[in-house]
């Protein structure tokens, strides 16, 4: 038996993590009346998600400057 990707599927039943995320696709499809419109919402969704994680990020942590003269750097010990 062959998957859609060409790999071999050594099992003849699915996981029980793959039933459990078909009945999740099911049940949203389900929800919002058609595939197309599921995912519209998964994708305004993931936007909304994304935009609130970039928000809470800081960019001078990002950036390394966040405590820069604060502490002394940190040095890597090297075996040699």
């Amino acid at each position: 038996m062959f998957s859609y990707l060409g790999t071999r599927n050594m099992s003849a039943q699915s996981s029980p993590e793959r039933d459990e995320l078909e009945w999740e696709l099911v049940e949203l499809i389900d929800a919002h009346g058609s595939e197309r419109a599921a995912l519209r919402v998964t994708y305004e969704t993931l936007k909304t998600v994304l935009a609130d994680a970039d928000r809470s990020v800081s960019r001078g942590f990002i950036r390394g400057v966040f405590s820069e003269g604060a502490r002394p750097p940190r040095e890597v010990a090297t075996d040699a």
